[in-house]
């Protein structure tokens, strides 16, 4: 089966964390956030893959190449300007042959892809959106099924005052290669405000699918820290890609851990990191590889970058540290989201991540 990968983000809500970087290319546990979604992909037998993105990301062709690592084909589609997500499809559709998927490359799902696909073969769909329930829906396209699955309301980013329901499109498509005909050549086109409206319309069969499992759009800090806790606390099914010591306590390969370090889980301590003399890693520290904590440091409820160093006797708390930053000696620093050039921007308050915050 097909599946093509939207990754033509710019991650305007991720700066300055995203500065410099595509955000389909964002780590989530020192790989990509989109390697994630391959793995996904290829586990569910998806091996014929296309990657719609920018000239600009070249980094993106670099790290995945022809896709053998992960036992898939990829191929690449490089729009000059952008089309929308709907106008980037458009542009592969030579290359599409039997029903396909078209998947965002900036979320962490582990949805069952075969599910959806076998419902919407059971119904003869044109087009199906795999849906999931949020608990603030004004950033999705917002969907309302009948008792078929039926999409009978679609609305893309409702203001507040317009909201009917909590299921959103998860950016997620099983699509015919027919719908392709209604996406218009050289004209941005957008799957929730353009595509699915006109295909509503005009009265076509385009379904809804409510899926079990987790979905998470990694686009504001926020979500992208939601999405390490979560898979940290067993609620996202991914391949962290470390060995669990213990219960909640991932480590990766060749890490090296003092014998009077602290490790609190659940936590990560990537490949090749370090973890001096009577450092401590709290609840919900994540540390990228080849990172390196100091004596005496504290991380608590952050996420460290690859390469990056935590000097002796400092604090971080609720902070996103990027790859390859230096957190100088005895600072100590909360509540930031810090990158290479040095430029500082405030991270919002995060005592409320998840219901119950005592539990972090």
């Amino acid at each position: 089966m097909q599946a093509v990968i939207l990754a033509g983000g710019r991650g305007s809500r991720l700066q300055p964390l995203s500065m410099g970087i595509p955000k389909p290319m964002l780590p989530i546990f020192s790989k990509p956030v989109m390697e994630h979604t391959i793995e996904l992909l290829a586990k569910q037998g998806v091996k014929d893959i296309i990657i719609a993105t920018s000239t600009q990301a070249s980094e993106i062709v670099e790290h995945f190449g022809d896709g053998s690592e992960w036992s898939v084909n990829i191929r690449y589609s490089i729009e000059d300007e952008p089309k929308g997500t709907a106008g980037a499809v458009k542009l592969v559709q030579p290359h599409i042959n039997d029903t396909f998927l078209v998947v965002s490359g900036d979320v962490v799902s582990d949805f069952d892809i075969e599910e959806a696909v076998a419902f919407h073969r059971r119904k003869s769909a044109l087009a199906t959106l795999l849906l999931h329930d949020v608990d603030d829906p004004v950033d999705y396209g917002i969907a309302e099924c009948d008792e078929d699955g039926r999409i009978t309301r679609f609305l893309e980013k409702p203001d507040s005052r317009d909201v009917f329901s909590n299921t959103i499109s998860t950016g997620i498509y099983v699509l015919e290669p027919e719908v392709l005909s209604s996406i218009p050549y050289f004209t941005a086109c957008d799957f929730g405000r353009d595509l699915i409206p006109r295909l509503l319309r005009n009265i076509e069969p385009v379904f809804g699918i409510k899926m079990h499992g987790y979905w998470c759009d990694i686009g504001n800090l926020i979500s992208y820290r939601n999405a390490h806790f979560d898979a940290l606390l067993g609620r996202a099914q991914i391949n962290i890609g470390a060995e669990e010591v213990e219960p909640g306590v991932w480590i990766g390969e060749d890490a090296e851990i003092h014998e009077t370090a602290e490790l609190t889980g659940p936590l990560y301590l990537g490949m090749d990191a370090e973890l001096r003399k009577n450092a401590s890693l709290k609840p919900f520290s994540v540390i990228g590889t080849g990172s390196l904590i100091d004596e005496a440091a504290l991380v608590s409820r952050s996420i460290v970058g690859s390469r990056a160093f935590i000097g002796r006797g400092t604090r971080v708390t609720d902070c996103v540290i990027a790859e390859g930053y230096r957190v100088q000696e005895a600072s100590n620093i909360r509540n930031q989201i810090v990158i290479e050039d040095d430029t500082q921007g405030i991270y919002p308050d995060i005592s409320s991540l998840h219901a119950n915050p005592a539990s972090i």
